[in-house]
């Protein structure tokens, strides 16, 4: 792995992130619920610290970079060379693996909010699955696949 792979993966990661990041709050214009991971990082990963306090909003939306600096790397080391298509059809499928994982063990064992976020709203699982989709579709476009 050359210094140019992993910076443009990194690159890559920051973009993707940024954009599931982004759709998730503007999901509430499409009248979908608005899905803040960023609080939801922060509070199930630093509330204890806090006390009962709110923790920094900054810190969670630290921790949502980092998971998608770490996908990314996944995707672009290992996972890519697995799925079939295009660059872009493979990045989509990678979105929606995520999706799939996060709804059926991290949302429901971590954060209690059900299978695919069943506990927040009935559409909750579709505005995850727009997030987690325009992430890995930009991934697809920007990340070097190894």
């Amino acid at each position: 792995m050359t210094l140019e792979f992993l910076a443009l993966t990194i690159f890559a990661g920051i973009g993707a992130t940024y954009i599931l990041l982004a759709m998730a709050i503007w999901n509430s214009r499409l009248g979908l619920p608005r899905l803040d991971f960023g609080k939801a990082m922060s509070m199930l990963t630093y509330a204890e610290t806090y006390e009962g306090q709110d923790p920094p909003y900054w810190a969670g939306t630290a921790v949502v970079y980092a998971n998608g600096i770490f996908f990314t790397l996944l995707y672009s080391t290992y996972v890519a060379q697995f799925l079939p298509g295009t660059p872009l059809i493979q990045g989509a499928i990678y979105g929606v693996i995520l999706w799939a994982v996060s709804g059926i063990f991290y949302v429901p064992v971590y954060l209690r909010e059900g299978f695919f976020l069943s506990h927040l709203h009935p559409m909750a699982w579709f505005a995850s699955l727009i997030a987690h989709g325009a992430f890995g579709l930009v991934l697809g476009w920007l990340a070097p696949v190894m």
